[in-house]
């Protein structure tokens, strides 16, 4: 499952980023924070749901959806209310 999947209101934890990403754009989402084990959820879907505002680390960051695809994560069963 990757990031681009998840809908409102579910939380995840980052597994790993696809090996298809670039390396330049792998290493801006470590500088980001997106690494393995990390919680994260969605904040904002735009009209279009793309780009998306996600929480990690309680830092508000927005992916574009080829972004978000390169995400690869593991649904928590917690919802959030």
């Amino acid at each position: 499952m990757n990031l681009s999947d998840l809908k409102k209101g579910e939380k995840a934890c980052i597994v790993a980023i696809s090996k298809a990403c670039l390396p330049e754009v792998h290493q801006r989402f470590l500088d980001l924070g997106f690494v393995k084990g990390v919680a994260i959820e969605i904040q904002n879907i735009s009209p279009l749901r793309d780009p998306v505002a996600y929480n990690i680390h309680n830092t508000l960051i927005s992916l574009r959806l080829e972004d978000a695809q390169m995400i690869i994560i593991e649904k928590l069963e917690e919802k959030i209310s």
